[in-house]
């Protein structure tokens, strides 16, 4: 299919702008972005500051006695993120109970598992062997290499001794993870299409449980869930980060607008469902984040399936966390981007890459850039629940912080009691303690991420060292 860039309409209309940045030496140009970052950190602070110090006053119906309750904005912020993070943990653990169900399917329709490495040979092993001892049996497991990452290729070989694996080097679109699972798309021919990180440690039930979605309920797309292994300092906020980020928060966002993360690991799909999507777009930095949302707009059934988690490496190191943080970031601050673009490009007939563009799911259009600019800028919320704690404590009402940290910090505890209760972790750990900085940190990558791709993000993107 014809792959047009959905953002013309925007640039044309920035363009002049984009070649007054280009024209700056590049030295002043991080200087304004350094400069920028923190104009936008500060007043960020400052207006959560201000704002978690207004009044404000709830009347009480006079059958309750009438009068009012005057309370700061902090303290609300306070009681609705608890609210939040409290039905979103009750949610999830209703899914996670919901989907252990002991059927499975043992055999049915062959299932090709893709799993394209770059430069991680040393941990390839883990998802192949894995997929191999799955307990659906079914499965063909192709090894997508890249041109020149000669030990990848030397281990897929060795893999490849398998009669169930398949080794391709990716000549026709290398260069991105995105143009490695389409070209293994073009390759093979099965019905039900898999993706998988070559670092996973793939549940033996994930496959069949998802396989049998599929069947039984029609699903088009069926998305696991994936648990950074918490080892060492940087690992425990990697999986609480996952837990309170990743597994909570988007739990009232899919029930309120059925908007279901496809991503490209831990999942499986029909073929026809990767065709009518048009495949994962090798443009983006976050392919799998654009690629959950052409299945949305394109009317696809995406379902998850979470009692069957994977086992990821997590970010060793700080500087590889951060820059790994800041990566997705950039890559939603993209999708963004051209999500706007799209809805510019309708409204002046040009519709760009927009799969799907039939009319039959409009309030899906309108929705997708509000969803997607919601995680870009809620991390300026995160941020700002530093400074409204910081009035609740020069108020002298510190205890109400105690609602909103034993919301989260119960939440985090039971899934990784639940995880551990499963055998994919040892033990619970007090790494729970650590939950207090995730949120603020993450918010600053996010900054950093809008900011640097406004002004000096030249599609570079930040690779993390896996080697267990």
């Amino acid at each position: 299919m014809e792959r047009r860039d959905p953002t013309t309409t925007v640039r044309g209309l920035c363009q002049r702008v984009g070649e007054q940045f280009d024209a700056l030496p590049d030295r002043a140009l991080k200087r304004v972005e350094v400069a920028l970052f923190g104009v936008v950190v500060s007043a960020v602070v400052v207006a959560g500051y201000l704002q978690g110090r207004l009044q404000l006053v709830f009347p009480i119906p006079s059958v309750l006695g009438g009068d009012a309750v005057t309370m700061l904005q902090a303290t609300m912020a306070c009681l609705t993120l608890s609210g939040l993070f409290g039905i979103s943990a009750v949610v999830l653990l209703g899914q996670l109970r919901g989907d252990g169900v002991p059927q499975f399917p043992v055999t049915g329709p062959t299932v090709t598992a893709v799993v394209p490495v770059h430069e991680d040979a040393a941990v390839l092993h883990r998802s192949v062997e894995s997929l191999l001892d799955s307990h659906y049996r079914d499965i063909e497991v192709v090894i997508v290499a890249e041109p020149g990452d000669e030990a990848s290729i030397e281990r897929g070989r060795s893999l490849a001794s398998h009669d169930r694996v398949e080794l391709l080097v990716n000549d026709e679109y290398p260069g991105t993870k995105a143009g490695a699972i389409n070209y293994a798309a073009e390759a093979t021919t099965s019905d039900l299409f898999a993706v998988f990180d070559a670092d996973e440690r793939v549940d033996e039930q994930f496959v069949s449980a998802a396989v049998g979605r599929i069947e039984e309920n029609d699903a088009d797309v069926v998305q696991g869930r994936t648990i950074p292994e918490p080892d060492g300092l940087v690992g425990v906020v990697a999986y609480y980060e996952s837990v309170v980020l990743g597994d909570l928060s988007q739990r009232l966002l899919t029930v309120v607008t059925d908007f279901t993360v496809a991503a490209s690991r831990t999942v499986v799909m029909t073929r026809s469902a990767f065709e009518t999507a048009d495949g994962y777009d090798p443009e983006m930095l976050t392919e799998d984040y654009a690629f959950a949302f052409d299945c949305y707009q394109s009317g696809l059934d995406v379902v998850e399936q979470f009692a069957y988690a994977s086992t990821i490496e997590a970010a060793h190191t700080v500087r590889d966390w951060w820059g790994q943080r800041k990566r997705w970031m950039t890559g939603y601050v993209q999708v963004l981007h051209h999500l706007l673009g799209r809805s510019v490009g309708r409204l002046v007939g040009d519709t760009g890459r927009l799969v799907g563009d039939t009319g039959s799911h409009p309030h899906r259009d309108l929705l997708s850039p509000v969803i997607c600019a919601s995680s870009v800028f809620g991390n300026l919320f995160m941020l700002s629940l530093v400074s409204k704690a910081a009035v609740l404590v020069s108020y002298g009402q510190g205890r109400w912080l105690t609602i909103p940290a034993f919301t989260l910090i119960g939440a985090a505890v039971t899934l990784r009691a639940y995880d551990t209760i499963c055998g994919r972790l040892d033990s619970v750990g007090v790494g729970y303690l650590l939950l207090p900085a995730v949120l603020p940190l993450y918010s600053l990558a996010g900054i950093k991420a809008l900011v640097e791709y406004l002004f000096t993000w030249d599609g570079e993107w930040y690779s993390v060292t896996k080697g267990q």
